[in-house]
Formats: structure tokens, sequence, C-alpha cells
């Protein structure tokens, strides 16, 4: 199949884009006249800057709205040079996550380095961390920027954030939801398990997050729906 062929399989112009191993990566928006078949290395245009990522499939078209989601637009193929410096980049960001935990391991701080990217086109550094209160991060950051010679922005995320950026399998033997298809986070209550009859053992309804189970609200009876069967 040729590259033109094949981009005519975008539905919506939409394409899931991986930028990890392992972890199912991102909806992005196919910019007008890219024509890239699935499999090849593309950049993506981001609100933190340029990143080169795997094409990995085209993305069918949902009924809601799906701007919430997109994270970022698929601008060009990706060259040799750009190819070379991304893998430059990634040991670099390898580096700098490495040197994050031992520091805030050193420095007896409460927080959990998950990831980091260095941008293409950027001076610039970002560190995601999951911690459950605020940290004094402050010496680290200087550190940080000492070690990446660049601006260094560290990001708190929440537990369920963490879960997202990390990626994994869930008890179904799939790949996590909020990591693959969920435009947002959305309330989870134990009320939802009750009504499909589930155990209330936490183990058995709490994802790697801790939390309750994200498919629980999407699985769950809608109280106009419950009303409904009631009646009839």
């Amino acid at each position: 199949m040729s590259e033109l062929s094949a981009s005519r399989h975008a539905p919506c112009g939409l394409a899931r884009v991986e930028f990890l191993p392992g972890v199912p990566g991102a909806v992005c928006v196919m910019a007008e006249g890219v024509e890239v078949a699935a499999g090849a290395q593309v950049v993506v245009a981001t609100a933190d800057g340029e990143r080169v990522g795997r094409l990995a499939r085209f993305e069918l078209p949902v009924l809601r709205p799906f701007s919430e989601r997109i994270g970022g637009t698929v601008v060009r193929r990706a060259s040799g040079e750009e190819l070379e410096k991304s893998q430059q980049l990634a040991s670099r960001e390898k580096d700098l996550l490495e040197y994050c935990r031992r520091r805030a391991r050193d420095m007896g701080l409460a927080m959990r380095p998950i990831a980091a990217s260095f941008p293409l086109d950027r001076e610039e550094a970002f560190v995601s961390f999951a911690a459950e209160e605020r940290v004094d991060f402050r010496e680290l950051l200087r550190e940080l920027g000492r070690r990446a010679h660049r601006r260094v922005e560290l990001r708190q995320v929440g537990v369920r954030d963490q879960a997202r950026l990390v990626g994994g399998w869930g008890p179904c033997g799939r790949a996590l939801c909020c990591a693959t298809f969920m435009t947002r986070f959305s309330s989870v209550t134990i009320r939802m398990a009750k009504a499909q009859n589930l155990s209330l053992n936490p183990t058995r309804i709490s994802g790697m997050c801790g939390r309750l189970m994200c498919c629980l609200a999407h699985e769950g009876v809608r109280p106009e729906r419950s009303r409904l069967a009631a009646a009839t």
C-alpha cells in the first residue's frame, strides 16, 4: 500500500502516535497535506514543543467531541537528523529522570518522578512527578537545571494521572482505560459497583492508581435508566 492510499484511511484526520515503547500514546490531528503510512516516524507539534513518535494507527471518529483528548498535530515525517536528535534526547531524558529520582530520595522529598521530556525545538525540559502533598522542590529544580543545561519545569500530577502517564494493564487484561481512549477522569463512586452487583472488596475494584477503577463509571447504571427499568 502506498503512503498516499494509507493516508486516505485516516477518518477525520486522527491518528494515534506512540512516544514511548509499551505506552499507547496520544491521539493527534493530521496536519493538512501530511501523507504518511502507519508505522512511520513522525514529528508531532504539542503544547510543550515538537516530539518524535511512531504513528501506530489511524483513529476512528467518536460520537462525542474529541478536541479534549488531542495530544498534538502530526506536522511531517521525521527526517534522519530529527530521528538522531530524538535518540540523543531520549538518552538525556533517561539520565535526567534517574538523576531526579536519586536526588529526590537523597533530599527526603516525598515525590515520585515519573517522566522527563526534552522537546526537539526548545531549550527546555519537563519532568512530571506524583506526590500526595505539596513539595518544596526549589533546590532540586536548581540541580536539575545544572544537570540538563537548560530550563527545567517540574509538574506535579495526581495518582490517576500517574497511572495514565506510566501505562499498564488492568485486571481485564487490556491496556488501562486512562492511557488509551479516556478524554478526562470522571467521578467514580462505590454506588456504581453496588449497582453492578460487584464485590465491594477494595482490592477487587481498585485500579493501579489505588482509586476505584474508571471502568465502573463506563458500565455503571444511570439513575434515569434505573427508574425507567423499574417502571417497566
